[in-house]
């Protein structure tokens, strides 16, 4: 099964201080979030959220806080509560902080990410496009997420499909990360595209370009924080040559990660 490895989303919650309880809780439930203690942050947000909601609906944590149910939701299986968390998430960033780049883009990043994995690509084009639009365009917006958005709209067409426009998308995106300062943040995210355009071209019997870029990307995703990432690389890698007829040297690819 594919996974994508999707790049930072720039969740910047507008942590401000409130005088209600509800305020605290969601507060504490995104910090919880940020720090990875989802057991810790739900019950906060699941409390906090509606009441909040109530009190004043344009809270700009609302987006964020709804972003992160969402996502809790998605990892524990229950879609529906992630759609409508997701959609909640877009609604009020659309409804009352359409003028915060930030806050739209990241509710339009996560839903779109989030029909692109159930299967509704065509819906989320059309939300990771105007991601990308916004990133392109806003100088508020690190140009690093201009990339991640290129890439996840790449991903997006992949599903379609539609490997040509994935591959200029591809492109775009690590023309994107050409211009920047070539820091461990951009090379790890450097490494996530070509592992998505490698994908890409595997799934269009490419072999040989897919092979290539697998090599590229690896190091590099080897240098970020997340494990998981490198597991997932080498699991495809290993894919591709088994469908190459390299079976010793997929086994050698599919085996424990190397420090």
């Amino acid at each position: 099964m594919r996974r994508a490895l999707a790049g930072g989303l720039l969740l910047a919650a507008a942590l401000l201080a409130g005088c209600a309880s509800s305020g605290d809780q969601i507060n504490s439930g995104l910090w919880h979030h940020q720090a990875g203690l989802w057991a810790q942050a739900a019950p906060r947000l699941v409390d906090g959220v509606p009441a909040l909601e109530r009190q004043n609906p344009a809270d700009p944590r609302l987006p964020t806080a709804y972003l992160a149910l969402g996502d809790m939701a998605a990892a524990a299986g229950r879609h529906e509560v992630a759609d409508d968390n997701y959609g909640r998430a877009l609604r009020a960033a659309r409804t009352y902080h359409a003028g915060n780049p930030t806050l739209l883009r990241n509710a339009l990043v996560h839903r779109g990410n989030f029909l692109r994995e159930r299967g509704r690509a065509a819906e989320a084009i059309a939300l990771l496009s105007e991601a990308e639009a916004i990133s392109a365009r806003e100088a508020s917006v690190p140009k690093v997420l201009n990339a991640i958005d290129l890439d996840n709209l790449s991903v997006a067409y992949q599903a379609v499909p539609d490997f040509p426009q994935a591959e200029r998308l591809s492109r775009r995106a690590l023309a994107v990360l050409d211009t920047l300062e070539q820091t461990p943040a951009v090379g790890s995210t450097r490494g996530v595209v070509l592992y998505n355009a490698a994908y890409g071209l595997a799934e269009a019997g490419r072999y040989a370009e897919a092979e290539a870029l697998y090599r590229q990307a690896l190091p590099l995703v080897s240098k970020g924080p997340d494990r998981w990432r490198v597991e997932v690389v080498r699991k495809q890698y290993a894919q591709l040559l088994r469908k190459m007829g390299r079976e010793a040297e997929a086994r050698t690819m599919a085996g424990p990660a190397r420090d």
